[in-house]
């Protein structure tokens, strides 16, 4: 049975009112802690007095008291993404404590991607009858267990890199998680509309607080933790009665951006044999203000490109396979040609 709308606004309200009750008070404890971001300890940070790291956890909150309220976190698939979202938010919440090694982060990252597979949650494309390549047992699983690992563990370090500027992940979270409502409202998947509109309020909220000039930050705990569920989310979308042709690639275009931003990012930083992990004034936004463009512009063309791919991709469900194909192509062609742009003679 279909969702009724003013029960989505209700739930994404909620999750937005309780946001930013919860960060308000964090953000008076954070000093306490010691969940502060000081700008002295990186060259490359742009803001310039201590901020609080409390975003992530004001989101998780959120989530465990939402989702509770509205009886989904018991609920399989939904309570296999909720543990392991809350897995990957403390290994989160310890580097933003601790500052931790990026293999100890990798390590949590997988570990809380095979969580997540524990719980029936991954990527089915080696055992689909769409697919061109279907490998007998237990190669089969095998294969779909590694890319839900890859998948997962990309969109986590993407959300995780392009969480540089005021604003700037929090509002592309907000519409990645705007689309994957749509779709499972669209195609009655009731419960993952009920989660994504709780991620969408919560990312409002944070959104409202992130905003240039930002008072809190979402630090670690929450950028790995919002790449991590829409990750999830994104496993078990299915367009009603739609060719996996046709939407295999749709995750892609939504999280466009950031995958964007840290395969430049990646790839410049090897070409100019520095380490891939570094922080560095080398993201998409700082290129674009190297151009002419003020940060805040920057961010909001950023922004707007998602909002535009992200339409082209939800288009895309109800084309004929080949047409859906071949304006992904298309997409990955231009996307080529402006990475090439950005990355010349950059040093």
């Amino acid at each position: 049975m279909p969702m009724p709308l003013s029960n989505i606004v209700q739930i994404v309200l909620s999750s937005a009112v309780l946001g930013l009750i919860l960060s308000t008070v964090f953000m008076y404890l954070a000093p306490i802690v010691g969940l502060m971001d000081d700008p002295k300890s990186a060259e490359h940070k742009l803001h310039h007095k201590p901020i609080p790291l409390v975003g992530g956890l004001s989101l998780i909150l959120s989530l465990w008291i939402v989702s509770s309220y509205y009886e989904i976190a018991h609920l399989n698939p939904i309570r296999g993404i909720i543990i392991s979202t809350s897995l990957i938010f403390i290994f989160g919440l310890w580097d933003d404590l601790k500052n931790l090694s990026p293999w100890i982060k990798l390590s949590g990252q997988i570990f809380a991607a095979l969580l997540l597979v524990q719980f029936g949650v991954q990527v089915h494309l080696f055992d689909s009858p769409e697919f061109f390549f279907t490998p007998s047992e237990p190669w089969g699983n095998i294969l779909n267990t590694g890319l839900t690992i890859f998948w997962i563990v990309s969109i986590v370090n993407a959300f995780n890199f392009i969480d540089s500027f005021d604003g700037l992940a929090t509002g592309l979270a907000s519409l990645s998680s705007l689309f994957f409502l749509i779709i499972s409202l669209e195609s009655g998947q009731s419960e993952m509309a009920v989660l994504c509109a709780i991620i969408l309020g919560g990312t409002m909220a944070i959104y409202y607080l992130n905003s240039h000039p930002a008072k809190i930050f979402l630090g670690d705990s929450g950028s790995q933790m919002l790449g991590f569920i829409l990750a999830s989310i994104a496993i078990l979308y299915q367009p009603h009665a739609v060719s996996q042709l046709s939407s295999w690639f749709v995750p892609i275009m939504i999280f466009s951006v950031p995958l964007f931003d840290i395969c430049l990012v990646s790839f410049s930083r090897l070409r100019r044999k520095r380490k891939i992990h570094s922080a560095s004034r080398d993201h998409t936004y700082h290129r674009l203000t190297e151009r002419g463009l003020e940060l805040e512009r920057a961010v909001l063309l950023m922004h707007g490109v998602s909002l535009f791919i992200s339409v082209i991709g939800f288009l895309c469900i109800n084309l004929q396979a080949f047409w859906a194909n071949a304006i992904f192509i298309s997409f990955i062609a231009f996307a080529v040609y402006v990475f090439f742009l950005l990355d010349k003679n950059y040093e």
